[in-house]
């Protein structure tokens, strides 16, 4: 235990210490919400008021400021999505820093089981990256309080912090793989300029699901993005919905999810909300099994 800890305070301690790393970390969140709010956000919102105004006497002005707020829910919902990754990225920089100075080789001879040592840097990346998640989300929750939008109610905050640890847990599981596999800074910087390139687009960030072709919707199925994204919109958006969808046809509200990204299908079924996190749960111990089998048959002068 004193071992766990000492790595974890180690690796908080050198994250934490980097400014840089943890301002570039936050970065990808400032540039989408400029997207959305300079370029991508008319698309989704006159999707949506066309979808509303097949109700007689909808698609007035309270409608439009209402899709207005959805627009903006909706697209931090996606955000917290991309913070895990890009924070557990930047985490893992350390980890690469420490294998091109030697020093991971010190670390590697310390009386410590192997399945110890990936919990430690695991950990330590999943409390760095739920810290900056909830940052982000409170800072999500100001700009949306100061354009009109109500705080979301506590139960719906609890469950995104709920979903927020579990989805950072995947990615630092993730990232850990990735760190020891990868020899060069160099080639660690190239991951990250690939995983934010990718992450909006394979998270269905940018664009709803219903925009995607057929073929670009199963793809992204295969990555662990759309999971996360999927649960945190369904959590963050259920309050607006549930006023906004009131007196609609339960059918707009379903298609609505559909093609929002909401709610996913596997074929014709859909997928449950347990069944979401059961996929990102699966893919995190997955990850961390996978990680452990790396260092334990790696090679000595690695070690």
């Amino acid at each position: 235990m004193r071992s766990f800890l000492a790595i974890n305070k180690r690796n908080l301690g050198l994250y934490f210490r980097d400014h840089a790393a943890v301002f570039f970390s936050l970065l990808s969140m400032m540039i989408i919400i400029v997207l959305m709010v300079f370029f991508l956000g008319d698309v989704n919102n006159s999707d949506l008021l066309n979808a509303i105004k097949l109700i007689p006497g909808r698609g007035g002005d309270d409608d439009v400021n209402t899709i207005k707020n959805f627009s903006f829910l909706w697209t931090c919902a996606g955000i917290m999505t991309i913070n895990a990754s890009t924070v557990t990225h930047a985490f893992f920089s350390n980890m690469i820093k420490d294998r091109t100075g030697n020093r991971l080789n010190s670390l590697f001879v310390m009386p410590v089981k192997r399945p110890v040592f990936v919990l430690g840097y695991v950990t330590a990346a999943w409390a760095a990256g739920v810290v900056m998640s909830i940052l982000t989300l409170i800072v999500t929750e100001i700009i949306g309080l100061v354009n009109g939008i109500d705080l979301l109610p506590v139960a719906t905050l609890f469950k995104l912090v709920l979903l927020i640890m579990l989805n950072t847990f995947v990615y630092s599981t993730i990232m850990f793989l990735l760190a020891t596999l990868i020899k060069s800074q160099s080639a660690w910087s190239g991951i990250g300029i690939i995983l934010g390139t990718l992450a909006g687009f394979l998270g269905g960030i940018y664009f709803p699901m219903g925009s995607m072709s057929e073929t670009m919707q199963k793809v992204v199925k295969f990555f662990p993005f759309i999971y996360g994204t999927s649960l945190f919109r369904k959590v963050m958006l259920s309050p607006i919905e549930d006023s906004f969808f009131e007196a609609a046809p339960s059918i707009i509200r379903t298609e609505v999810d559909r093609e929002m990204g909401m709610d996913l299908f596997i074929g014709t079924s859909q997928l449950s909300e347990p069944g979401k996190a059961g996929i990102l749960v699966a893919v995190g111990v997955t990850f961390i099994v996978l990680s452990t089998l790396c260092l334990s048959l790696g090679k000595k002068k690695d070690r």
